[in-house]
């Protein structure tokens, strides 16, 4: 898709990558909700998590939030969210994994 803004940020084109490869790429969030807050989106056009049907590439979307986490020193200590459509508070039309990390406090001291 030409006029997808995820695209063009996972191809480059918009902002400094903080992580890609060729099949998908990370970049932080201009309204971060942690002090950690990147968004991993497949650089091919998917547009939410029902739309993801090759399994090569799900599998890709999973190694990469890994090797974000470990690249950024979260390992073992990070939240995965994904909004799946607008129902849902998906803004943008492309699928993407919010990567979370670094609150004070675990959202389970809550409950």
């Amino acid at each position: 898709m030409n006029d997808c803004l995820f695209c063009s940020i996972a191809n480059g084109e918009k902002t400094n990558l903080v992580w890609h490869n060729d099949v998908a790429a990370a970049f932080n969030d201009i309204h971060p909700k942690s002090p950690v807050h990147v968004l991993i989106v497949p650089k091919r056009h998917v547009v939410n998590l029902d739309d993801l049907d090759d399994p090569e590439l799900a599998a890709d979307m999973i190694m990469a939030i890994r090797t974000v986490a470990d690249q950024l020193g979260v390992t073992g200590a990070y939240r995965l969210q994904v909004n799946n459509g607008k129902a849902a508070g998906q803004i943008v039309g492309h699928l993407h994994f919010h990567l979370r990390a670094g609150e004070s406090k675990s959202p389970i001291d809550s409950l």
